[in-house]
């Protein structure tokens, strides 16, 4: 039996208690049982400030336990794994507008103090290992999972001239734009607002996935050539169910008042199934110094969308059902070949594929991804660079709540030809100082050229030119590691880049309503030895408290994390 367990607390009433329990025992006759239990506690009252004060953190609890029986020669295991977990989040989609974010990038306006995110999710897994012979081995995993989300979060807000809605995105790209809007939004003291002003929808969700998997491995030669050969089935289904409402709120001297409750179905009554069989072949080949591994997967999948009248709670008759069969092969290969002790060329090529959502007319996006570099490595060193080119024939985009554009949830949309190229380079070196004393070393450095290859008009992409860069892809991200390991204590800094990018699909230079900032964060982590089996610890991300903005979606300008800090005991056994 064996054990692990941390308690750590922090600023901004950061706290997190995890531990880990379990272990083996022989039964006799050539079996053995094990179990084990994980958990998991975590809390923050988070960093950002609602104007008129109120919860902007979040609560987690995760809990995983496994059992199982295997054979004493560990040719036969059945293992049995649940998963049960809830969180809380009080979060928003809500930002702020590009003068507020400079002024205080942790202030949250008013509009979003009813905003909270529910979740309970549960997983079961069954799994079957066996060992046939000496050259056979089968692997099955039967799974089913369940979630239940609900997020009740301010979708939109009234235009001025009281005919529909204006996006939140709209108004704090141009609040000069929308005064009306954006004092409903920000509820300055003392001011009232009109009657249902803001819209506030429960986002509320069922997720369901059930599937069966099984790998048959082979391992043989043909001649001086090894083969490891896997076959594999799987049969998977799952449906996400959506039955939303929304409420009407005003802005009265801060604090938003419901004007209007929204029956349950009124705003999304519809549910999304798919059934998909899938299977692969796969041989690692070997032969000397030169390994190749091919495969194949097929998928065909059955989406279906099915709709009923808004409010029919009921869904005795459906009002729209939509079906549509997709057929896929998926190729793809990989190579290494070794020129010596410390030398390796490796590569590969790839076919990608995500298949359409239920309901989508659009055809799936499709891409070959190729990739080819070298690695080189002895000892206490190692070096890589890895060259790569993602060729989209078809980038899909799919409009939900977090994109922050204008459309229906769930809608798809072709954003045509796209690549992104580049280059990885990553290294490492082990440096000894003497007196067990010793340094590691490590860089990490993604150089990425995103664009797109067709222009054209699209109410989730925009205006696109042929060129633009693709958003939210930095072309230069670089992290630095190093750490000095003197047996009992232990600390490490890292030191991570990342260069300013779009927020929007666009050329030439970025403009200030566009630009994600650059930033460059250092964390530090420590750890000393008090005695056997426990030891103190304390990191901090965000050092030096850099202040960055990450996002202008889903609507707004959004920080990243500040200076956070924790610190406690860890106890291992």
């Amino acid at each position: 039996m064996s054990g692990r367990g941390e308690i750590l607390a922090g600023n901004y009433g950061g706290a997190r208690l995890h531990g880990a329990l379990g272990g083996w025992q022989t039964l006799g006759a050539g079996l053995e049982a094990g179990a084990m239990v994980e958990g998991l506690y975590e809390r923050s009252d988070g960093f950002k400030r609602i104007d008129i004060g109120g919860p902007t953190g979040f609560r987690i609890n995760d809990v995983v336990a496994k059992a199982g029986l295997r054979s004493s020669d560990g040719r036969h295991i059945v293992e049995f794994k649940y998963q049960t977990y809830d969180e809380r989040s009080d979060e928003t989609y809500l930002g702020l507008s590009l003068a507020d974010f400079a002024a205080d990038p942790d202030r949250r306006y008013n509009a979003s103090q009813r905003d909270v995110m529910n979740v309970g999710h549960s997983s079961y897994q069954l799994t079957w290992r066996s060992r046939i012979g000496q050259a056979l081995d089968l692997t099955t995993v039967a799974y089913r999972t369940d979630t239940a989300r609900s997020w009740y979060k301010l979708q939109d807000v009234r235009n001025a001239a009281n005919t529909g809605w204006t996006s939140m995105a709209d108004v704090l790209a141009n609040p000069a734009a929308n005064p009306l809007a954006f004092a409903d939004i920000v509820g300055a003291p003392g001011y009232v607002g009109r009657t249902g002003a803001l819209r506030v929808r429960d986002n509320n969700r069922l997720y369901q996935s059930t599937g069966i998997q099984s790998v048959l491995g082979a391992d043989f030669t043909t001649g001086a050539v090894a083969h490891r050969l896997e076959l594999s089935a799987r049969y998977h289904e799952d449906f996400e169910d959506r039955l939303q409402q929304e409420d009407r709120y005003r802005m009265v001297d801060g604090r938003m008042v419901r004007t209007t409750t929204g029956a349950r179905g009124t705003q999304d009554n519809r549910r999304g199934d798919a059934r998909a069989w899938a299977f692969f072949a796969q041989d690692r080949i070997t032969a000397g110094p030169v390994v190749l591994t091919p495969g194949l997967r097929y998928e065909t999948i059955q989406l279906e969308q099915t709709r009923w009248a808004l409010g029919d709670v009921t869904r005795a008759t459906p009002t729209a059902n939509v079906r549509r069969r997709v057929d896929v092969w998926i190729p793809g290969i990989g190579a290494t070949v070794r020129l010596g002790e410390a030398v390796s060329l490796v590569g590969g090529v790839h076919r990608g594929f995500a298949a359409p959502a239920p309901g989508s007319t659009i055809d799936p996006e499709t891409s070959w991804n190729y990739e080819a570099g070298v690695r080189l490595g002895q000892g206490d060193w190692r070096l890589e660079a890895i060259g790569f080119l993602n060729d989209y024939n078809n980038l899909v985009g799919t409009c939900t709540a977090s994109t922050g554009v204008t459309c229906d949830l769930g809608d798809q949309f072709s954003g045509g030809k796209a690549d992104a190229r580049g280059v990885e380079v990553s290294g490492g070196y082990d440096l000894k100082l003497g007196g067990g004393w010793r340094a590691p070393l490590a860089l990490a450095y993604t150089y990425t050229r995103a664009r797109f290859d067709t222009s054209f008009v699209s109410s989730y992409f925009g205006n696109v030119t042929r060129g633009d860069r693709l958003p939210y892809l930095p072309p230069h991200q670089l992290t630095l590691t190093a750490g000095i390991d003197a047996g009992p204590a232990r600390l490490t800094a890292t030191a991570n880049h990342v260069s300013a990018t779009r927020g929007f699909a666009g050329s030439g230079a970025i403009p200030a309503a566009e630009r994600i900032d650059a930033r460059t964060v250092v964390d530090l982590a420590g750890e000393v030895d008090l005695m056997p089996g426990i030891s103190a610890y304390a990191t901090v991300q965000n050092l030096f408290d850099d202040r960055y903005n990450v996002a202008f979606s889903p609507a707004g300008a959004r920080p990243g994390a500040p200076r956070l800090a924790l610190a406690g005991l860890r106890a291992r056994f």
